[in-house]
């Protein structure tokens, strides 16, 4: 995976220069990324700030350096990049839990080793370390509730359906599980302002999809097959300052699909089905007069297919 070798390149700029500056923005020039989409993927794959994790590299190197030499600890402040040896003892009590004259006393300080960004197969998901990057689901006989839109903008107005239904009808419905599509592809005909159909779901469970309908709306067959699963990582902006779902959606399938070569003996099936998108919705945005301004979390699904042995 490039994306993962550039990001290893960036890790590896930052270890060298603990002990001096390290320019953020080169770091993400390494990872080919401008610095805010690099601080956000960052902070995806290790769950915490390229901030904290550089903090930490420093009080485990400073802590090793002041157990095993006789440096003073105004000068491992200077090293570190502190400002005076007030702020470095700070730092060093809330990483280490004690002053740095207690750890050079009793020897007993905290380590924290470098991160090496390493993608393995564990039974059938994608792991980044102890993370799981990608999953597989298969999808069969499923039902749910269905808002079919055909418009210019049909995501929005099949959603806000889904939303007003949802909160009439359901004590639940944060606990739900919510799956869209386009079943002609997005802007198939063209330019963005094309009109197209879009269906927002909400998946059944058991006898609630035996009928026609549920609680007023139209059940439906959800798509079946086997897909790859990973999550949308939200970090292309529009021109405004918004953040651009589409093209992160569209980034972040790529990241799927490279996870889908790498296992290997599996194949992207188009052959009349779709990519689906999960919504995770926070409860806030059941209940809120301005929804749009609640972003859901999301989850790309890829259709796949076992490849001939």
């Amino acid at each position: 995976m490039e994306w993962l070798t550039k990001m290893n390149e960036a890790l590896a700029y930052i270890e060298e220069n603990l002990e001096g500056t390290i320019d953020y923005r080169t770091a993400a020039q390494l990872a080919c990324s401008s610095l805010t989409r690099f601080q956000r993927m960052f902070t995806f794959l290790t769950d915490m700030t390229l901030g904290e994790y550089v903090r930490c590299r420093k009080m485990a190197l400073a802590a090793r350096e002041l157990r095993d030499s006789d440096v003073k600890i105004i000068d491992l402040a200077a090293k570190y990049g502190y400002d005076s040896p007030e702020a470095f003892s700070r730092a060093f009590r809330a990483f280490h839990g004690m002053a740095p004259s207690a750890a050079r006393k009793s020897g007993a300080i905290k380590d924290y080793p470098p991160i090496s960004l390493k993608v393995t197969i564990q039974e059938g998901d994608t792991m980044l370390g102890e993370k799981p990057l990608v999953r597989m689901e298969e999808l069969s006989r499923c039902r749910a509730v269905a808002f079919t839109v055909k418009c210019r903008e049909p995501e929005t107005q099949a959603w806000n359906l889904m939303r007003e239904w949802a909160v009439k009808n359901l004590n639940d419905y944060e606990a739900r599980r919510y799956i869209g599509y386009a079943p002609g592809g997005h802007h198939p005909d063209g330019p963005q302002e094309a009109p197209h159909e879009y269906c927002a779901m909400m998946l059944l469970h058991g006898d609630e999809g035996k009928g026609e309908y549920f609680l007023g709306a139209q059940a439906v067959d959800v798509p079946e097959g086997l897909f790859l699963v990973g999550d949308v990582v939200l970090n292309e902006y529009c021109g405004d300052g918004t953040i651009d779902i589409g093209l992160s959606m569209k980034n972040s399938s790529r990241t799927v699909y490279e996870c889908m070569v790498n296992m290997g003996g599996y194949e992207m099936d188009f052959d009349g089905r779709a990519y689906l998108e999960e919504h995770i919705f926070q409860r806030q945005w059941f209940t809120s007069e301005h929804p749009e301004r609640i972003l859901p979390e999301y989850k790309f699904w890829l259709p796949i297919k076992k490849t001939n042995p």
